[in-house]
């Protein structure tokens, strides 16, 4: 989608195409590299912004996105959270909901990461990380489960496109960045933690299988409860069993343990053998119990 740039700069505050007067009476600059802005506002092509005697700024737009995200969430105070599911799962448990902000810090250090935003909801902190180009990586997200925040991604890229038309400029963008679900993820979610780990009190260890793969030992669990697949042959045929580095690690009832190498420069990161799988499936009504009774708890503490 070729869009032009639909923000400037005017004495340092983020403003819409549409509130500034024409040509370089517009006073603007560009958000990302800080060059002159020239309002385009003729009677044929779209408005928009262009650089004035200099080349176009490829991170114009993304850097504008960016920052107008940030201040609709700091006016409005406000945000529909996206729904939490078990995790690998369609098990909803908590449904979408809206929340009001206490307290509003932009980009504030936490240990050694940066959020977009910190949000504070009735005392407790929510991080909500506004995406424009680059996904919150791994090493990041592990951080702030480990920090103990709950935390969003927004992706307002996405968000943009679907709400940027032609012949009339952004429509509904504000309204939707607060109100539309489909745009939002949960990065980190400690009420979905504490579900889980309660789910792994009840899971029973699963041996492990070692077979001779293509690209060496190639893990794998007898007897998996929900028949991730099926031995087509041998005297186990018929039998289930399930992938411990492919159908574990992605099951609402699996728990893989392995050797882990983290490296907090953002340039390694992954998971070494696997040592043990601890197995929920065969328990789907303890779940259930779990789940229930935990929201049970959370209804009596926010009364």
């Amino acid at each position: 989608m070729n869009i032009k740039l639909p923000f400037g700069l005017q004495n340092e505050q983020l403003v819409d195409i549409s509130s500034v007067d024409g040509g370089l009476a517009c006073n603007c600059i560009c958000p990302c590299c800080r060059k002159q802005l020239i309002a385009k506002k003729g009677r044929i092509k779209e408005h928009h912004f262009a650089h004035y005697n200099s080349e176009e700024c490829k991170g114009a737009i993304e850097t504008a996105l960016h920052i107008y995200a940030k201040d609709i969430l700091e006016n409005q105070k406000r945000i529909i959270l996206p729904p939490v599911y078990l995790p690998n799962s369609n098990k909803l448990l908590f449904p979408s909901i809206e929340v009001y902000f206490d307290k509003v810090l932009l980009e504030k250090r936490i240990d050694n990461i940066i959020p977009d935003l910190v949000v504070f909801i009735k005392g407790k902190p929510l991080i909500i990380e506004v995406i424009v180009t680059h996904r919150v990586n791994r090493v990041k997200a592990i951080k702030i489960a480990e920090l103990g925040y709950s935390a969003i991604a927004v992706y307002v890229r996405g968000l943009f496109n679907y709400t940027y038309y032609k012949a009339f400029g952004l429509q509904n963008f504000e309204k939707l960045l607060i109100e539309e679900t489909k745009f939002k993820i949960w990065i980190n979610n400690q009420k979905q933690n504490q579900i889980r780990e309660q789910i792994k009190t009840i899971a029973v260890k699963k041996k492990i299988i070692n077979l001779d793969g293509f690209y060496g030992d190639y893990p794998i669990v007898d007897n998996c409860p929900i028949n991730k697949k099926i031995y087509k042959s041998g005297y186990k045929k018929g039998q289930s069993y399930a992938s411990a580095c492919h159908d574990c690690w992605n099951c609402q009832f699996g728990n893989v343990i392995s050797d882990k190498i983290y490296s907090y420069d953002g340039k390694k990161l992954f998971d070494c053998e696997i040592h043990e799988v601890y197995c929920s499936g065969h328990q789907q009504e303890e779940i259930d119990n779990i789940i229930d009774n935990f929201k049970k708890r959370m209804l009596l503490i926010e009364k």
